[in-house]
């Protein structure tokens, strides 16, 4: 990276740091205030409330990047056309593809930083903020530790180990314990299908079981179990599509095809976190139309409104697009990169007005 990449690199970097020191604080006090609706619910207070939005920082921050980016490239390369430093540059030889290219390097480096963000940080995070707003809501017997996720009810105990993809109850253990509180029934299943949360379709299941002095062992490919935990309690095991990685929303498509159930919800969720570094990559390009435009006769706070415009344009045509998809049942790879290509497209649309050769 030599001068110039450095120099613009610093700019941006500064410009983005700028937008997101007002966005991510500005969006999380909004979800803030709707957190207070559900204070009060079961054991749900305000400091829970405030420990949510903190961990939920990362998330947020992944949700603003595309806008952010498309923001602080407009801010910094608008900054710099209003000094005529573009100017300046180009005067010295250095050609308006080279400057481009620098903010491209930029773009790529924020494209990986934000995929290892997802995949490592923002969705461990997201899950466990969730599991510990449901549990403090549902204010439920549903205990977590380093062993799984405990559940007592009565003379019932049950044990999930972990949970395959974000949401698949695995390795489960019942116990049931007699009169005497001797054990009496004993399950192990290798994972549950929960698509009806009142009766779970335990897998690969050995019952053992007490018939007066006898214990008997059985191995049953499938057994249907009656569920222990309420409708709200559910929501512990099931986390939201976007709470997801990357990786695991892939593996519960994948488990979500082979078994016959609906997946488009999951795939689209899938698709749009893949594709999000190429829409942060599509907002950087967008910018470009917005720096290189004559600076006499657009002011730099004009190129930041008609960005601004530009970029919840594209929001709204990605929800449409989105929500058509899934009413259409639309491919999720389409449904995902079709707002990519329409907002490249109206980039390049824009350069070739404003007679900007990249």
């Amino acid at each position: 990276m030599n001068t110039l990449d450095r120099y613009i690199a610093v700019k941006l970097a500064e410009a983005f740091l700028l937008v997101m020191l007002v966005l991510v604080p500005l969006f999380t006090f909004l979800d803030f205030i709707q957190q207070l609706d559900d204070v009060g619910k079961g054991a749900y207070g305000v400091l829970d409330a405030l420990l949510f939005e903190w961990e939920m920082l990362p998330r947020r921050g992944l949700d603003l990047l595309p806008f952010a980016a498309l923001m602080s490239s407009t801010i910094a390369l608008a900054r710099l056309a209003h000094h005529s430093e573009l100017i300046a540059m180009q005067a010295t030889g250095i050609s308006t593809a080279r400057i481009v290219a620098a903010v491209i390097k930029s773009g790529i480096i924020l494209m990986v930083f934000a995929a290892i963000l997802e995949e490592f940080v923002a969705s461990p995070l997201h899950q466990y903020a969730m599991q510990q707003r449901s549990a403090a809501i549902a204010d439920s017997p549903v205990a977590q530790r380093e062993e799984g996720f405990w559940i007592h009810y009565g003379n019932r105990f049950v044990n999930i180990g972990r949970l395959l993809y974000g949401r698949v109850p695995a390795d489960i253990e019942i116990f049931e314990l007699g009169e005497h509180r001797e054990l009496a029934v004993y399950m192990r299943a290798s994972q549950a299908n929960i698509t009806d949360p009142e009766q779970w379709l335990l897998e690969d299941v050995i019952l053992k079981r007490r018939e007066q002095d006898t214990l008997v062992t059985e191995r049953l490919p499938k057994l249907r179990w009656r569920s222990l935990l309420t409708a709200e309690q559910i929501r512990l095991l099931e986390l939201p599509p976007n709470a997801m990685s990357p990786s695991q929303s892939y593996r519960y498509v994948r488990y979500l095809q082979s078994t016959g159930q609906e997946a488009d919800r999951y795939e689209l969720a899938l698709w749009q976190k893949l594709t999000l570094p190429l829409t942060t990559g599509a907002m950087i390009l967008l910018s470009l139309p917005f720096a290189f435009g004559p600076p006499r006769i657009v002011s730099a706070g004009k190129r930041v409104v008609l960005a601004l415009a530009s970029g919840i344009g594209f929001y709204i045509v990605n929800q449409i697009v989105a929500n058509l998809g899934l009413i259409l049942k639309l491919s999720a790879p389409l449904t995902s990169l079709l707002p990519i290509a329409l907002a490249i497209g109206f980039a390049y649309f824009l350069l070739q007005r404003e007679k900007v050769t990249v």
